[in-house]
């Protein structure tokens, strides 16, 4: 059996599915989610989310925080902002983004500087 993923955000379901690992930004330090994990509920950190299928990393994504929930082999993570990492490119060459990459970077930016 396998653990079903969910990752929302007011603007769009970022992802769903079933995955076999899936690594978070807690904010006292990364944490792995398994299938039959026990039940919980924590915040996030700005991070990088990694998701892993068939013992590989099958996406990863940017989160600017937010909150997780573990129960009955599912994991819910809800935020207000992410993206794919594989959308974000070098800060040098943040002119050339769309002002969604703008918008997320400057957050990631801002927290960076005062945490």
């Amino acid at each position: 059996m396998t653990l079903k993923l969910e990752i929302l955000s007011p603007q769009e379901i970022a992802y769903q599915g079933e995955i076999d690992l899936c690594i978070l930004p807690g904010i006292e330090g990364d944490f792995g989610i398994l299938n039959n994990h026990m039940p919980f509920l924590t915040s996030l950190r700005i991070g990088i989310v990694y998701v892993y299928i068939n013992k590989k990393i099958s996406e990863t994504f940017l989160v600017t925080g937010g909150i997780v929930e573990v129960s009955n082999n599912k994991c819910t993570l809800l935020t207000e902002e992410i993206c794919k990492s594989s959308t974000i490119t070098s800060g040098q060459q943040i002119e050339e983004d769309s002002e969604e990459i703008k918008k997320i970077k400057q957050k990631a930016l801002e927290k960076f500087y005062y945490s």
